[in-house]
């Protein structure tokens, strides 16, 4: 991964992504980004990265899933950044 947010979140949310984890482990990952004080636009940009990097379509669909919830295209319920 070229980019690195938080050493620790960004393997759990890579492990996550990779295991095609469901929205609410997806979720608290990304809690834990915005609790540790990372911006939506930080974690967007990792995101779209890891989106651009992979010819994987299930991969693919995950990353899209968790950027719903960083960028509020998604259930109010699952928006983690305003």
């Amino acid at each position: 991964m070229a980019q690195t947010i938080s050493t620790n979140i960004d393997r759990d949310l890579l492990a996550a992504l990779d295991a095609r984890a469901g929205l609410l482990t997806l979720h608290a990952i990304l809690l834990r980004y915005k609790a540790s004080g990372v911006t939506a636009e930080q974690v967007e940009s990792l995101l779209q990265e890891l989106r651009g990097a992979t010819h994987d379509e299930a991969l693919e669909d995950a990353i899209l899933d968790a950027l719903d919830m960083v960028t509020g295209w998604c259930a109010p319920q699952l928006r983690v950044w305003g």
